[in-house]
């Protein structure tokens, strides 16, 4: 099959009888028609030059590396190797003295070292259209036609809260203008939780149901290391400590019932 290719190299060939016959049942494997025959052959010409016996294992590897050239050879390749990773987007709230600011970055430690929030209230995953969707769902509270800020209503403030049994409390290494003073810019206090008082553990999923939560809630922790497996359940799966979960929960709590009073004013 490969012997009629104009790209088989020569070094493989025999001038007397064509190709030769060690080497033809191999090259009969490789698909002529391979768009990456060709760097599949430079390949193979490359291997027998090194005096690598030209066996299945070493085709194979050929074929790999061959395919490997093509598709870097290929228009827009160098692009497709550098583009950056996407990266989640979320809807954040701040707040600024009395206002709250709905906005959207896929980048939290810069865009609130720019910011400088006196508080970040909470977030949830989304992107422009989630934040536009925000601005109109709490339009009559805007300040300004084309504002991001918002007045303290009963209304926002009830949404902030359910976002915060959805996705649990913001990172807490995002900076505000209380941690940049301290120069806590970027720095994570690890989070120390207690001696649990039983060995009640349950899955993440288990233990937001028996406590009655959105399973979100513990997913939030578990991502973010809030809080740490120890064990496994029968069917493999991890089981946390249900203590620590509540403890959680009534940290949570806490950290909204010092959230500042509902400003009236217009």
């Amino acid at each position: 099959m490969g012997q009629g290719n104009a790209f088989t190299p020569q070094s493989i060939k025999d001038q007397r009888v064509g190709m030769r016959r060690s080497v033809a049942p191999l090259l009969a494997i490789v698909d002529t028609t391979d768009p990456a025959f060709p760097y599949i052959a430079e390949a193979l010409q490359g291997m027998k030059t090194a005096g690598v016996d030209l066996d299945e294992a070493a085709v194979s590897i050929a074929v790999k590396l061959g395919r490997r050239k093509h598709a870097e050879a290929q228009p827009n390749a160098w692009r497709q190797r550098r583009a950056r990773p996407e990266r989640t987007s979320i809807v954040y709230y701040i707040r600024r003295a009395d206002l709250i600011k709905i906005g959207t970055t896929t980048d939290p430690h810069s865009r609130f070292s720019d910011l400088r929030p006196d508080e970040i209230l909470a977030f949830e995953p989304g992107g422009p259209n989630e934040e536009l969707q925000r601005h109109r769902q709490f339009a009559w509270c805007r300040v300004g036609k084309r504002s991001e800020y918002f007045r303290q209503t009963p209304g926002l403030l009830a949404h902030i809260t359910q976002l915060l049994e959805d996705h649990g409390l913001p990172d807490s290494t995002w900076p505000t203008v209380g941690s940049i003073g301290q120069g806590h810019l970027r720095t994570r206090s690890k989070l120390v939780l207690p001696d649990p008082v039983t060995d009640e553990t349950a899955t993440a999923t288990d233990g937001a149901k028996l406590l009655g939560m959105n399973k979100n809630t513990v997913a939030s922790w578990v991502h973010r290391k809030m809080i740490s497996a120890v064990g496994e359940d029968d069917k493999g799966r991890p089981v946390y400590y249900v203590d620590h979960m509540r403890f959680l929960i009534e940290r949570g709590r806490e950290w909204m019932n010092r959230k500042p009073p509902v400003s009236e004013s217009a």
